[in-house]
Order: structure tokens, then C-alpha cells, then sequence
């Protein structure tokens, strides 16, 4: 695991291990609990006076990610830091790493005890009402769709005296003057105090929750896709507002997106987000010159070149976005991953139906004489057993071999898994056992400067995973 050795005068804020699991709703007939996994182990951090974008598909995690840092979700797992000491937070992550995270606990374990004392003073999920009515001054979100989030029976000067008056900011007359200067710092006139969310256009509605967001002067905003719901026009002067007040009042932006250009446009560090992990994370210009994990390298060669003699090869991605109730084992991108090989993470109930579709596909005229297939069964994570109605040869099982060696070179990269095929023979029929390569979960990894990447592609010897 790549930790981050920036003091703690540069690091705002600070997630490590974070995890929201939501309850699905089911039937009582099954064994155990479903749960979406939305965000599952995400480290990442946010430097004082930085914008960091995210990026990602829809539903990969990266609202409910901004969620977890104002705690307006409860977490499954894992601590947030703000403005802690760096001596503390250095010693809560040595302790994780001492205790392999991932493996079982031993509950007697001392340094188990003593990281639990470290999240109870420190990490803002264990906050009292005190000090998250602090940590709420210093952090606060502008929301996508502004005509949701301003309450259209409220005019907008108590709009953005809201939240100081539950913070108890001054007078009356006070709280107003810091609205009209808010706005006035947004864009919009004094004469927009008086008027209701209706009577604005979509772009000064915006300017307005922008407004309210900075009433009590806070150090960190999230931007969850604050332009996507305005005219093209009117998201240059937006973007440009937000870069001039982020200057202005020295704030720092988590600024969630999927518009590629836009996020270039704003942030300093990029993290990439699938399927509820981060998979890379660098310096924009970095990321974007030097792209290092595949999906990354694809959702940028869907971004537009403005210039008709460029070039740029457009990366189609096959199969569909992974279930994040049973999301695949190994790197969750594996099964889309045009570059994924055999310890990426295939599972027996990936490949058993790849491997049982060149025994009956009819491809192979070898294979037609093959007994038929009674079930398929899987044995454990790393093998899973074809049973047949009768006995196979020597010479059966070896085309079976070129027949999946065939398959590989073809393009079924599931088959890349597989390690051996036996052959249990008994008076009832034979048995094909088929054991898969072990996989591992990749963690970020620091390839260089600040740019880290959770891919087996960039481990040692190609994905022989070490100890």
C-alpha cells in the first residue's frame, strides 16, 4: 500500500480505507445479506489551496465518495482525517499496514486497540455534535442541480443566511450585508436578494448556491457536477468563477465529473474512479500526457481533439459495467480489460462458461465425441469441475488443451486463467478439474512523482505477484 508522506501543513483532508456497503432489499429465502458496495477501500487525500477532480462512470462511487467526506453518509468502514497531525495520521496507517488490513483481526491485538483510540479522538466519522457543528464551517457542497437544492419558498438573501444564522454569525443586519457581499462576489447584483429561485435563470441559481456554500467561509467545497445542468455558455463563466473565488478565499474543491475536458480544465490531481475503487491517481497534465491503468487510458480516447488532422485511437471497451452487489474478484476491471491476464482476478464462474462453451460450441470436430456434460460444479475460488456421462481418453484430453489454447489466442481472454486441466476418471464417468491462477487484489502502486495506478501491469515480472 502507497502511503503519502506530505506533512500535515499541506494535507486539508484525508480518507483511508473507506467504505459504504448500502443494504439491498430482499427476500428471506437467501442465506446472507446483499449489500451494493459503492465505495469499497478508497485512500485518497486533498492538499490545502487544491482542486482535485474525480472522475468516472455513473454510478462509480463518486457522489456517494463526496457524501462520506461532509459525513452526510454514515461509513461501513475506515477513517477521515481533517487538518490532523501528521505524526498521528502516520502512525494510525503504520498500524494498518502492521496489521494487514484485509486479513482477519485478532481482536487481543494492542495495535487494533490503540488505531480504535486514534479514530475515536481524530477521524470526523467519530465526531460528537460539537465538533461536527465545527467541521461543518469548514466544509460544504454545491449540488448538481440547483432548482433541487435552493427551496423555492425562500428568497434568496435568507437562502444564504441560512447557515449563518444556525451558526450564529452576527446580527441580523450583519447576516444580510454577508449575503449581499456574497453575491456581489458571485456575479449578481444587490437587487437579487429579494427574488425567489423561479425568477432566476439556471446559471444565477448556481452562482447562488455557490454563494451559500462560501457563507461561513469554509475551507474545503465539494463540486458535485456543478456545471452539467447548465448551457455551454454559461459553464464557462461558472468554471471561471469557481477558479477566481477559489483564489480569492484560499478554498480547496473536490470537484466530481465526468466531463474529461472540464475536470482538466479545473484541477490540479486527478483520481479515476470504477466500480467503487480508485484506480489511478496523478497530476492532471500527468494523467492526461501518461495514462497508466486501461480504463483510464479509454475514458480518455472518448474526449474530443479539436484539431480534424489528429489522429487518436478510440478504445471500445467490451461487457458491461460490473454489479457492485457481486462486483468481480480480483481488479474489478478485468472482465472489460482489452490488457488482462491470468492473475487479474478470473473466478471459476467467469471461466467455467467460457470453458464450456469451446467443449460444446461445436467448433472443434475433435471435441464433438466428447460425453455429454452432467454439471458444472465449483470447487473453491481457484477451481471448478466438469462432470461427464462417460469416460475420456488420453487424446480427449489433449484436445481439450488446444482447443482452450486456441481459444486464447482468439481473443477469449478468460481463458487466460486457466493454469491446468486434470482428468479424475472413474467407472461412472470422468471428471474435468480445471484450476485457475491465484489472483490478488492491486492497491495503488507509485509508479513515479506523485502518479500511482492499482494495476497488475505495473507489479513485478508482469503480475507474478510477490509476497
Amino acid at each position: 500500500m502507497v502511503r503519502n508522506t506530505l506533512t500535515s501543513e499541506e494535507k486539508l483532508v484525508q480518507g483511508t480505507h473507506l467504505k459504504a456497503y448500502f443494504p439491498v432489499k430482499t427476500g428471506k429465502m437467501l442465506a446472507k445479506a446483499l449489500y451494493v458496495r459503492a465505495v469499497d477501500n478508497v485512500d485518497f487525500f486533498i492538499k490545502k489551496r487544491e482542486v482535485v477532480g474525480l472522475v468516472g462512470e455513473s454510478g462509480c462511487g463518486k457522489t456517494t465518495l463526496g457524501r462520506l467526506i461532509l459525513r452526510l453518509l454514515e461509513p461501513t468502514a475506515g477513517a477521515l482525517f481533517f487538518e490532523a497531525d501528521n505524526d498521528v495520521v502516520k502512525r494510525y496507517l503504520q498500524l494498518l499496514d502492521d496489521m494487514e488490513i484485509n486479513a482477519p483481526r485478532d481482536k487481543s491485538d494492542p495495535r487494533l486497540e490503540e488505531a480504535a483510540t486514534i479514530e475515536k479522538e481524530y477521524s470526523i466519522f467519530k465526531y460528537g455534535r460539537k465538533e461536527m457543528k465545527k467541521y461543518r464551517r469548514n466544509t460544504h457542497i454545491v449540488f448538481q442541480d440547483p432548482n433541487s437544492s435552493l427551496d423555492p419558498r425562500m428568497l434568496i438573501k435568507d437562502i444564504i443566511a441560512e447557515p449563518l444564522k444556525a451558526h450564529h454569525y452576527g446580527s441580523k443586519a450583519e447576516i444580510y450585508e454577508r449575503a449581499t457581499t456574497l453575491l456581489a462576489a458571485c456575479g449578481l447584483e444587490a437587487q437579487f436578494v429579494n427574488r425567489f429561485p423561479h425568477e432566476l435563470s439556471g446559471g444565477q441559481r448556481q452562482r447562488v448556491a455557490i454563494a451559500r456554500a462560501l457563507a461561513l467561509s469554509p475551507k474545503l467545497v465539494i463540486l458535485d457536477e456543478p456545471t452539467s445542468a447548465l448551457d455551454v455558455s454559461v459553464q464557462a463563466q461558472v468554471l471561471n468563477l469557481l477558479k477566481k473565488l477559489k483564489k480569492e478565499f484560499n478554498l480547496s474543491f473536490l470537484f466530481i465529473s465526468h466531463h474529461l475536458i472540464v475536470v482538466r480544465y479545473m484541477a490540479d490531481r486527478i483520481l479515476v474512479m470504477y466500480a467503487g475503487e480508485v484506480v489511478e491517481a496523478g497530476e492532471t497534465e500527468e494523467v492526461f500526457k501518461d495514462p497508466l491503468h486501461p480504463y483510464t487510458k479509454a475514458l480518455l480516447s472518448a474526449v474530443p481533439v479539436p484539431d480534424a488532422e489528429t489522429k487518436r485511437e478510440r478504445i471500445i471497451l467490451q461487457g458491461e459495467v460490473p454489479n457492485l452487489i457481486n462486483p468481480p474478484t480480483g481488479c474489478r476491471f478485468h472482465s472489460r480489460c482489452p490488457q488482462a491476464f491470468e492473475v487479474c482476478g478470473w473466478s471459476p464462474r467467469e471461466v467455467k462458461e467460457s470453458f464450456t462453451f469451446a467443449l460444446i460450441s461445436g467448433r472443434y470436430p475433435t471435441l464433438t465425441s466428447l460425453p455429454a456434460i452432467e454439471s458444472v460444479v465449483e470447487i473453491d475460488d481457484l477451481t471448478f469441475e466438469v462432470r461427464l456421462s462417460g469416460v475420456l481418453s488420453d487424446n480427449n484430453l489433449a484436445e481439450i488443451k488446444k482447443a482452450t489454447e486456441k481459444e486464447i489466442m482468439e481473443g477469449n481472454r478468460a481463458l487466460k486463467a486457466v493454469k491446468e486441466i486434470q482428468v479424475s476418471k472413474s467407472p461412472a464417468g470422468s471428471t474435468i478439474i480445471v484450476k485457475l491462477y491465484a489472483f490478488k487484489v492491486p492497491r495503488l502502486t507509485l509508479v513515479k512523482g506523485e502518479h500511482t495506478v492499482a494495476c497488475h501491469l505495473y507489479t513485478d515480472q508482469k503480475g507474478q505477484l510477490s509476497s
